[in-house]
């Protein structure tokens, strides 16, 4: 019982702590849009956000922004060549690293506060002077291969991979932000360098910041840095998301232990008034799939959902299962008693209190909360993040009905594994959802 007591004190403590955390505001410096929240703690993360993602350049390339972005991280600067720039990572125990997403690549850095100036020196030169040197390229497309090699074999990676490719068939996201190892065994250093450069834009850029710094160093640190970057005009490219009314499968073959199955459903923008609605009405199915699926029936070891937030949102739902055929009937019958009053407002209370409360402890950390800010005014505004507790508490149970039937109105399957299971489910693949 102490150890209970102990524990649910540091848990309320932890959430104390983020409740106390100042508020996050956003302001320019010399043109570039700086979004800051001071913390308490003394890790400080920052990340350098370029908009555009895989509109940014033809399918023909795909990888091509993650493979400059981690060159601008590992191969070297004009101020440190490849070793020395890991040497003193090491040295400082700062950690700097790239991602590139469907929307967005970012370069992000993180240290504590003692060593936050040496952090941000590594930080600036990969931003501003990376060199793409041909050797150290060499070695990075090497373990750039050996990733994507390594996805493909890995069958919750693959899965992803197929009902991506199910879904958004003739949109910009057909196109893998990682690259195939074709595109990537292509791409030469003058190509990474040129594609970088022209990155580096004020107008497509801007900085996050979570951690124990003031604002003041904050801005002389940027105007220091990056006040010389270039301004050049920049329009978003418009997305016009697919339609999911059907019930499509798309099935691989592959000899493994169990079957990975997804279903993937249309969902509303982020900024949208029914955003916040059907992700809660998503986390319900995710509860009731995980009821149903493992704790009643024993059919699957972890079922559940997901709400995607891109440009081009989606929800899934999926399941790892020896019996597809008893399976599927189940997610389709889950999904349709969702749709149709399954939350009473006791429940929906508990999922909120629930939701909030995993919200706020997700967002301990200076790299949750600069990720999750920056994915934001990537997909409307960064103050979305900040005001989903709000929202989230504020929604009702037919709100959840309505955006669920609103969007709900087909299913793209992906299916990874025996083929002759695939088959004896056919018929349940097209179950509409009542």
């Amino acid at each position: 019982m102490k150890k209970l007591l102990t524990s649910i004190v540091i848990l309320m403590s932890s959430v104390c702590v983020v409740f106390a955390q100042s508020q996050t505001t956003s302001f320019d410096v010399d043109g570039i849009k700086v979004i800051f929240k001071p913390t308490v703690k003394d890790i400080i993360n920052v990340r350098m956000f370029y908009r555009g993602g895989v509109t940014n350049y033809p399918a023909s390339q795909a990888g091509i922004e993650s493979f400059a972005l981690h060159a601008a991280t590992e191969c070297g600067t004009q101020k440190y060549n490849g070793n020395a720039f890991k040497d003193r990572t090491d040295q400082y125990d700062v950690l700097i690293g790239a991602n590139e997403e469907f929307d967005y690549g970012n370069i992000g850095m993180e240290c504590i506060s003692k060593f936050f100036n040496e952090g941000w020196d590594l930080f600036a030169e990969s931003v501003v002077n990376p060199v793409f040197d041909a050797s150290e390229i060499e070695l990075l497309r090497n373990k750039l291969v050996g990733k994507i090699r390594s996805q493909e074999a890995e069958p919750d990676k693959r899965s992803d991979q197929l009902i991506i490719k199910n879904a958004f068939e003739g949109t910009p996201y057909a196109a893998d932000p990682d690259g195939s190892e074709e595109t990537i065994g292509k791409l030469t250093a003058t190509e990474l360098s040129t594609y970088y450069h022209n990155l580096l834009n004020k107008n497509r850029m801007f900085i996050v910041v979570a951690g124990k710094i003031s604002k003041e160093e904050l801005i002389a640190k940027i105007k220091a840095s990056f006040s010389h970057l270039p301004e050049k005009p920049y329009t978003p490219a418009t997305y016009k998301e697919p339609v999911w009314n059907d019930y499509k499968v798309l099935t691989e073959s592959r000899e493994l232990s169990t079957n990975y199955i997804n279903a993937i459903m249309n969902a509303p923008p982020v900024n949208s008034p029914d955003y916040t609605p059907f992700r809660v009405g998503i986390s319900a199915l995710g509860g009731s799939l995980y009821s149903e699926l493992r704790t009643k029936r024993n059919l699957s070891y972890d079922p559940g959902t997901n709400s995607v937030m891109l440009k081009m949102p989606y929800a899934l739902m999926y399941i790892s299962t020896t019996s597809p055929k008893e399976a599927i009937p189940v997610m389709v019958a889950e999904l349709s008693t969702v749709k149709h009053n399954h939350l009473t407002n006791a429940g929906l209370r508990h999922l909120k209190s629930s939701y909030i409360t995993n919200n706020y402890i997700r967002q301990q950390s200076s790299s949750a909360i600069t990720e999750s800010l920056g994915q934001a005014e990537i997909l409307g505004g960064w103050e979305m993040a900040d005001q989903l507790p709000d929202l989230v508490d504020k929604v009702t149970v037919d709100q959840i009905n309505k955006a669920m039937n609103k969007y709900v109105v087909g299913l793209r399957w992906s299916y990874l594994g025996n083929i002759s299971q695939a088959e004896e489910a056919a018929a349940a693949f097209k179950l509409e959802v009542q």
